[in-house]
């Protein structure tokens, strides 16, 4: 019983998500609300979010931004590092890649 919920819920979170992502330029206000709630349903069901969706929230002012919307990602040369700017903020913060 509460295996499927949870499944349920991962699906969920994943059509708000992808739905977000594709209103984000058209309607970002309906975005940000998709995106919000995705992010309560994992708090709520205790899911762990995956890297593509926890990347699209700001750490700081915790505002859905998608990438090249409303926020700017570059690529750091030493330490390799993937660098994300949330555009409403101006955070900055860095995803390191592990050399192997």
């Amino acid at each position: 019983m509460k295996n499927s919920k949870k499944q349920i819920a991962m699906k969920r979170m994943e059509i708000l998500f992808n739905n977000a992502l594709s209103n984000a330029k058209n309607n970002p206000g309906l975005a940000q609300r998709q995106a919000e709630i995705a992010k309560k349903i994992s708090l709520k069901f205790k899911i762990k979010m995956s890297f593509e969706i926890n990347s699209s929230f700001c750490k700081k002012c915790k505002k859905f931004i998608p990438p090249g919307i409303a926020s700017r990602i570059r690529l750091g040369s030493k330490p390799k590092a993937i660098r994300i700017t949330c555009l409403y903020c101006n955070h900055t913060y860095r995803k390191i890649i592990s050399q192997q």
